[in-house]
């Protein structure tokens, strides 16, 4: 069984805007220097950082849909909350 300790790899925030990423990190995510990372919200005080070089794959991430959907449907959904369409 894996200890949460080895699951958590610490980096550090220097001056300068700087995050050092552990070298492990960097090598899982295959960040190269001058790649770019995004960070995806998850909850407050929680992001997934992955590389913008290698995106994320989110098939799967929300289930399938109860139901389908059609383009007026959402349109008209979103009026109702009082959101804007073209």
């Amino acid at each position: 069984m894996t200890k949460i300790a080895d699951l958590i790899k610490l980096g550090t925030y220097a001056e300068g805007q700087v995050l050092n990423i552990p070298d492990e990190v960097r090598d899982e995510l295959r960040l190269n220097p001058g790649d770019r990372v995004e960070f995806l919200w998850l909850a407050p005080h929680e992001y997934l950082i992955y590389s913008a070089e290698h995106p994320l794959s989110m098939q799967g991430m929300l289930g399938k849909p109860k139901r389908k959907v059609s383009i007026k449907d959402m349109t008209r959904a979103i009026r109702a909350r009082g959101g804007h369409t073209r």
